[in-house]
């Protein structure tokens, strides 16, 4: 790779062995992707923060890198953690120190402390074409997607060592002719919902894996929708980017999203959503003993939406109803009196941290019903847990009566 003499200090050790470590690491992955060069970036978002994926030979090593002056050198944020440090959820007490730790370790190094997979709903909004750092799977394909930022599927180690140098190699989704689609899928018919968009996601994304696809036929979607189609396509696939056309910046027409090379059509209908709903369905009994809502973490709308949900009604007393957001969302659900009607009613509104990767298992939960396709993709292998898939209505439902479907 061509280094400019800043970068090269920087891996001769002139700034530090925290950065010394973070340029050895871009260098390698450079090499590894074949980019000629570093470029900038202006923003940073670390994952990977959870005692369940960091370990305590993580947290000791963020640790040594707080105590060693690691600094960000771009606007950093953090990824969901394994606890709500607002309260007191009854998981395990070495569970929580240890996760507590590992957020000082950063927060040390001049991260913000968001504990969310959602920073743009906080006001951290990369700009169209701008380069980024980010990790998480789900942050990376909405940037690149809905807001035309440009982002690698970066681990956690990849985004932290490009938040101390601000830099990353330029390969992959950086460049121009790697953004373009692979695969039509035709839009044949109606989607209603979180629910329908998470599995029209699970379905594509296994048929994709890494390429791009490309989506005709989906009009007027909502955030939350593009979101959560985006988490589902990330998940059950590996996929960084998606377009809509008509819809994302960089597929105002299907010639616009190909860039002119061809491409094969697969049409989408209503048994093609049904099976990517099957697919993420688990579960054989239909007791329910865990409802989550928010993943990724709720807009200030989908806490609305649960608040008007349950409004007047209780959750069955051998049902955990956790509703996942951030600590910024939170606290406007909480000046709008939406926390309020939910937790009256038996539920928790959470800050910080996510099923997937926090602990409820240790509670003794079961079965889990959620209408996110990204949750119900990963809680099986991570939670141990037996899933429904449906829609939010349908989880509310799950969490009054203790049952799926229709009372029995």
């Amino acid at each position: 790779m061509i280094l400019t003499d800043e970068e090269k200090r920087m891996l001769e050790g002139e700034f530090g062995e925290p950065v010394q470590k973070a340029m050895e690491m871009l260098v390698a992955i450079g090499d590894i992707y074949g980019a000629e060069k570093m470029i900038p970036v202006k923003s940073a978002h670390i994952a990977g923060l959870s005692l369940k994926t960091h370990g305590t030979a993580g947290m000791e090593w963020a640790e040594e890198m707080a105590r060693n002056g690691a600094k960000v050198k771009v606007p950093t944020t953090l990824n969901v953690i394994g606890l709500d440090r607002s309260r007191d959820l009854g998981l395990p007490v070495d569970w929580c120190a240890n996760q507590l730790r590992i957020e000082r370790a950063y927060e040390c190094m001049g991260c913000y402390g968001t504990s969310s997979c959602v920073p743009y709903y906080s006001g951290f909004i990369p700009r169209l074409g701008e380069h980024i750092s980010w990790a998480e799977s789900s942050a990376v394909v909405f940037t690149n997607s809905v807001l035309g930022a440009r982002d690698n599927r970066e681990g956690g180690p990849s985004a932290w060592a490009s938040a101390l140098t601000g830099r990353t190699p330029c390969y992959g989704l950086h460049l121009d002719e790697n953004r373009k689609g692979d695969l039509l899928f035709k839009i044949e018919v109606d989607l209603r919902d979180i629910a329908d968009y998470g599995a029209l996601g699970s379905y594509v994304g296994r048929i994709v894996g890494t390429k791009i696809p490309v989506f005709d036929g989906i009009v007027n979607p909502s955030l939350e929708e593009l979101v959560y189609l985006g988490a589902a396509l990330a998940s059950s696939g590996a996929v960084a980017m998606f377009h809509v056309a008509g819809v994302t910046p960089e597929a105002q027409s299907l010639s616009d999203a190909f860039g002119g090379r061809p491409y094969d059509t697969v049409v989408i209908t209503a048994k093609e959503i049904e099976e990517g709903k099957e697919k993420l369905t688990s579960a054989r009994e239909r007791k329910v003993d865990y409802v989550a809502i928010g993943c990724p973490h709720c807009s200030i709308g989908q806490i609305r939406e649960v608040a008007e949900l349950i409004a007047g009604k209780k959750v069955n007393e051998n049902v955990t109803l956790w509703v996942h957001t951030s600590a910024a969302i939170k606290g406007l659900a909480g000046q709008l009196g939406y926390i309020r009607i939910i937790e009256e009613a038996g539920g928790v509104v959470t800050q910080d941290l996510c099923t997937v990767l926090g602990n409820p298992e240790a509670l003794g939960v079961k079965t889990l019903a959620t209408n996110s396709a990204k949750m119900a993709f990963y809680a099986p292998g991570s939670n141990g847990l037996d899933v429904w898939y449906g829609s939010v209505r349908q989880c509310i439902e799950a969490a009054i009566n203790g049952y799926w479907g229709p009372t029995v």
